[in-house]
């Protein structure tokens, strides 16, 4: 063959070599160019739906202990459902509630007395006079060292201000305001308007001045029911000056422990014995309680003083046999501050050795204290909600508005100095005794003022006395 021709032969082979080569690079290499248009025909491809965030695979189990039964209990179990499906699922907290025996430290005693964190709770609600059991226990997580950390969901700001001071010790709180209610004054419309009324007594000799006429021109067979004990000794101690005045030493607790009454150094108790024997003097003050929901219900009395949580109690008893209201209780003195000191409970929580538990447990506090949490008590139980925020949901205009006697407690908490705090009282059952005892046989006209100051002063001292006898301060 000539070589012009193998040449050629060999040009073509080459040829052939380049073109497969270039052939399989372009079946391997990605299209790169940007995508046409769409037409109008063309239908966009479907997107995958978006994988669901995964439940947490480990659950934290924590126990809540509490003393609420009837509606109250109903409430409490609805809150932590609510808690369990949302929060709880998204976080992998399940919150189990455990009744305990008013005021519910027997069991907690008891298991305190062995560190037996097995039978302890994560979370439990107390009431102030059992502050003085956790304290200064070495177990128990104070939920300002959780407040401290800064990723709350609530503020301190965001919660009734005298009852964050009602769990607060040496400026920390040790625990949330959880329940609350005040004291009010329940009063018969009808009667009131019988009389000339309009508007409730501010001070307690007004209140004392119109009892008399009450009886005289109603049906009422009393002018006022209450039965003074401890707490509400408290409330007319507390809301005495232009600021408050403190029931005890050491602001009542708070700034150290309660040793002995301040009432009776700085004036107050006996200021309020004096008005009080007023009452005493109108001849219609009923000082023993036996069922005075009932007897408020069906006319027998004027008037009555009792907790804000009775509002749905007494809408209920009376429905339309005659138009009722309620008002902050009569001060002492016309230029006395008013208010109320905050009742009801707060909730604690225990540190039993794992810190995903306590963790846990903030977390449930927390919303326990929501406005959502708290909304969930008003329309049951007239109980206060303690997140100011609460007034700004649907569920709380809707109570109002269809009772606005419920507002009345919330707008006197929220406005009440911190100083109206409940006392953190040694042995608080005797002096509960000693007032109750000393303050029935005064209403009754068994004793006069004075052994009345006298019963109270030296009955708490002896009780004080028995008490750091039994639990030395350290």
């Amino acid at each position: 063959m000539k070589p012009r021709k193998l040449l050629s032969l060999f040009f073509a082979f080459v040829l052939l070599l380049s073109l497969a080569a270039c052939q399989k690079e372009n079946q391997a290499k990605p299209n790169t160019e940007p995508p046409k248009a769409q037409t109008d025909t063309q239908k966009p491809a479907e997107q995958p739906a978006p994988t669901p965030t995964p439940a947490p695979t480990e659950v934290v189990e924590i126990s809540f202990w509490h003393s609420m039964d009837g509606v109250f209990a109903e409430i409490v179990n609805q809150q932590v459902t609510t808690f369990n499906d949302t929060i709880g699922k998204e976080k992998g907290i399940k919150v189990t509630p455990v009744f305990q025996n008013w005021p519910g430290t027997e069991a907690l005693t008891a298991a305190m007395s062995t560190d037996d964190v097995k039978n302890m709770p994560d979370v439990i609600q107390l009431y102030s006079e059992s502050v003085n059991l956790i304290q200064n226990y070495e177990r128990t997580v104070w939920a300002e060292d959780y407040l401290a950390k800064g990723n709350s969901a609530f503020q301190k700001s965001d919660l009734i201000p005298n009852a964050v001071a009602n769990y607060t010790i040496n400026e920390r709180m040790i625990g949330l305001p959880y329940t609350l209610s005040s004291l009010m004054l329940y009063y018969n419309q009808d009667y009131f308007k019988q009389i000339g009324m309009e508007t409730a007594p501010k001070t307690i000799a007004e209140m004392a001045e119109i009892m008399p006429k009450l009886v005289e021109k109603t049906d009422a067979e009393f002018g006022l029911n209450v039965r003074v004990q401890l707490y509400e000794l408290e409330n007319w101690i507390a809301t005495q000056g232009s600021d408050g005045s403190w029931f005890g030493n050491n602001n009542s607790g708070r700034s150290g422990a309660m040793t002995e009454l301040a009432a009776d150094k700085d004036g107050s108790l006996e200021k309020f014995l004096g008005e009080w024997q007023k009452v005493v003097d109108s001849g219609v003050y009923k000082a023993t309680r036996d069922s005075i929901n009932d007897e408020f219900a069906a006319g027998m009395h004027a008037m009555v003083i009792m907790s804000s949580s009775r509002i749905p109690t007494i809408k209920n008893l009376v429905g339309d046999a005659f138009q009722w209201n309620i008002a902050p209780i009569p001060t002492v003195s016309a230029s006395d501050i008013g208010g109320c000191t905050p009742s009801g409970s707060g909730l604690f929580m225990l540190n039993r050795g794992e810190e995903k538990q306590t963790n846990a447990a903030w977390e449930f506090m927390q919303f326990m204290v929501s406005p959502e949490a708290q909304a969930m008590w008003l329309s049951g139980t007239g109980y206060i909600p303690v997140n100011t925020k609460t007034k700004e949901l649907d569920a709380y205009k809707a109570a109002v508005a269809e009772d606005s006697r419920l507002q009345i407690p919330y707008e006197t908490s929220l406005k009440s100095s911190t100083k109206m705090v409940q006392s953190f009282c040694p042995n608080s059952g005797t002096v509960d005794g000693v007032i109750k005892e000393a303050m029935i046989a005064f209403g009754n006209g068994e004793a006069d003022k004075d052994k009345t100051y006298q019963a109270i002063v030296e009955g708490a001292a002896k009780a004080f006395e028995e008490y750091y006898r039994a639990n030395p301060l350290k």
